[in-house]
């Protein structure tokens, strides 16, 4: 079974994090957590992060806890870059528009769910007579 530090270099590597990037990031976020503490982690010298930690690192590496901790063998978002570049966009938009909550629980839906949220948002947009020319309208 993988371990933590493993999941968690490997993810980070994937995704193209550095632990000062991602901790910058996850501050960003609303997380409070040091790029030493994720160096920790990520080398298996500290191996009992708080649940709010594991969360935080989840969300922003596009993975569940369990995947994280080694407890699910296949990574929750292992699909094609397209795919993970259109969650991300659609994530990046509903954080711009100030809804942070809901771009959390975006991870994790499938391109399809990804699909119907950008739609949705769509329907929404034109039911109010707003700008369909804006940078939403590819999500």
């Amino acid at each position: 079974m993988a371990t933590l530090a493993e999941r968690l270099a490997e993810a980070l590597q994937e995704r193209g994090y550095s632990d000062r990037g991602a901790a910058r990031e996850l501050r960003r976020r609303g997380a409070s957590i040091t790029h030493a503490y994720i160096g920790q982690l990520r080398k298996g010298d500290k191996t009992n992060p708080s649940l709010e930690h594991l969360q935080a690192l989840a969300d922003l590496l596009g993975t569940s806890i369990d995947w994280l901790t080694g407890r699910d063998s296949v990574p929750e978002t292992e699909d094609g870059e397209g795919e993970r570049q259109q969650r991300e966009d659609v994530r990046r938009g509903l954080e711009e528009l100030g809804v942070t909550n809901i771009a959390q629980r975006m991870n994790g839906l499938s391109p399809l769910s990804l699909s119907a949220v950008a739609q949705m948002v769509e329907a929404m947009r034109a039911a109010e007579s707003l700008d369909e020319e804006d940078d939403f309208e590819n999500l």
